[in-house]
């Protein structure tokens, strides 16, 4: 026997009157599987080197930065970085050049928020939609949508790394550490 508990009840938009019965729905779509899956890996890719930024701005040992941001959000890790980036750096163009790699992430983030922890329901005649947090029954995102966030938290990922490592912002740390 099924419990109803997983069932909820919303209305569409303009019509009280229409009360639509909801279950939970995980699709069977491997492809959509997938790319949700993918997306979740490649969010955490970023989450990951958002931590290695504050290594390299902090000067501290892997261990030691992984410690010291082991339950920070994605939001206090950029947070962080920034206040760390005006200390190491001060005002000028490295710290823009962050901030705008910064301001991407966060907007990458974002949008990879509302796709994953937002719910996912079937109607009982059989529509599915996702529910976001403010409670708006929306299309499920297709593979190709969640591929191309997939695609821009790479490529972020890669150029916030490339920076601390090789870029702008080792360029100017080694400057600053090593003054003429």
């Amino acid at each position: 026997m099924r419990s109803n508990a997983h069932k909820s009840r919303y209305h569409e938009e303009g019509d009280s009157s229409m009360t639509k019965m909801m279950m939970f729905y995980v699709p069977e779509d491997k492809d959509l599987l997938a790319a949700y899956g993918e997306l979740s890996l490649r969010h955490e890719h970023l989450t990951h080197i958002l931590r290695m930024t504050i290594k390299t701005l902090a000067r501290l040992e892997v261990s030691e930065a992984l410690d010291a941001t082991a339950n920070d959000t994605t939001a206090h890790l950029r947070d962080r970085i920034k206040k760390l980036a005006r200390q190491r750096l001060g005002e000028g163009e490295t710290l823009l050049k962050l901030q705008a790699i910064l301001e991407r992430c966060k907007r990458a983030t974002e949008k990879r928020n509302d796709l994953i922890h937002s719910i996912w329901g079937k109607e009982l005649d059989g529509e599915t939609f996702r529910q976001r947090k403010d409670h708006c029954w929306q299309a499920l995102p297709t593979v190709e949508e969640l591929q191309i966030l997939g695609e821009e938290i790479r490529v972020l990922t890669v150029s916030l790394n490339e920076a601390r490592l090789t870029g702008f912002l080792a360029e100017e740390l080694a400057k600053r550490s090593h003054p003429q």
